[in-house]
């Protein structure tokens, strides 16, 4: 006999999770959905009642130093943990796809079938691996598209972001290369272009393309690689950057216009309202989040 929940939550998305938290509604997920790495709260957020600190990040631009905060996985991880503790996450990680037939969501494992429940009302947040679903409507699609690169050469230099109108190479963070053992000044990039479903298999949109606008960027803001010599004038001659494609990954942005039924709905509400409700979200886990702090 399938287990009931009068509501679910299909999703593991920050928005999907803080929904959850807010309302004691069990989350099912094909794939645990952190926040991007460099998403960041503003610093005028007030994280303190998960018991996080919004610490001010100071990133260097060609304009000047910009401010962020706490970085947004650090909140997911906390809520999606507290879920966890509750028994709201029934499914774990263990699932790699969904299927919703009528009221009954089952879930699989890539080698068989995991459980089924059944539901009264299931709020959607654009879980991937779900079918059987809902139909939508023929909209065009939009993805955050993420290009990372490795230094060879030309990684040692003080920036740390550089932000474009364009949406093509819209923003380049430079960190740390994780690559190398122990602290280093040497820094790798990761290139955030805003693209349409054409433009991802578009060349003049590839990652050869995003690599050598981001190399032609550095050289317009008067970076330049290591030093080589003089010229036949006695000026300072640079070498050329030079940087290798990491990886690819692209998040959909723009997801369907689903059409709603009367057991599966699509919450409007945005990751900005739930944040600011934050508080309310922790007086409803209060218990467990005392019990977190107490033995910590």
């Amino acid at each position: 006999m399938n287990s009931y929940h009068d509501q679910i939550v299909v999703g593991s998305s920050l928005r999907a999770v803080l929904f959850a938290a807010l309302n004691d509604f069990p989350v099912f997920f094909t794939k645990p959905e952190k926040p991007f790495e460099f998403d960041y709260f503003d610093p005028s957020i007030d994280l303190s009642s998960w018991g996080l600190h919004n610490e001010l990040q100071l990133w260097t631009t060609p304009n000047g130093e910009k401010k962020t905060g706490q970085n947004k996985i650090a909140l997911w991880e906390h809520v999606f943990f507290v879920l966890g503790l509750k028994g709201l996450t029934p499914f774990s990680d263990f699932c790699s796809s969904l299927r919703i037939d009528d009221n009954t969501l089952t879930g699989y494992s890539e080698y068989a079938k995991l459980r089924s429940v059944d539901f009264g009302v299931c709020h959607y947040f654009d879980d991937h691996a779900t079918y059987n679903l809902l139909p939508s409507e023929n909209t065009p699609k939009t993805y955050n598209v993420y290009d990372r690169f490795a230094f060879i050469r030309g990684g040692k230099h003080h920036l740390d972001l550089i932000e474009d109108k364009d949406h093509f190479c819209n923003k380049i963070w430079f960190y740390p290369s994780p690559r190398l053992d122990g602290e280093t000044l040497i820094k790798d990039a990761c290139v955030l272009s805003i693209l349409s479903d054409d433009q991802i298999d578009d060349f003049d949109f590839s990652e050869t393309l995003v690599r050598l606008t981001t190399l032609q960027k550095m050289k317009d803001l008067g970076l330049r690689g290591p030093k080589n010599g003089k010229q036949a004038d006695g000026s300072q001659r640079y070498r050329s950057f030079k940087a290798q494609a990491i990886n690819r990954t692209k998040f959909l942005i723009s997801p369907p216009l689903w059409i709603e039924t009367d057991t599966i709905k699509v919450p409007q509400i945005a990751e900005a309202d739930l944040v600011k409700d934050l508080g309310r979200i922790a007086e409803n886990n209060k218990r467990i989040l005392n019990s977190i702090w107490l033995n910590t």
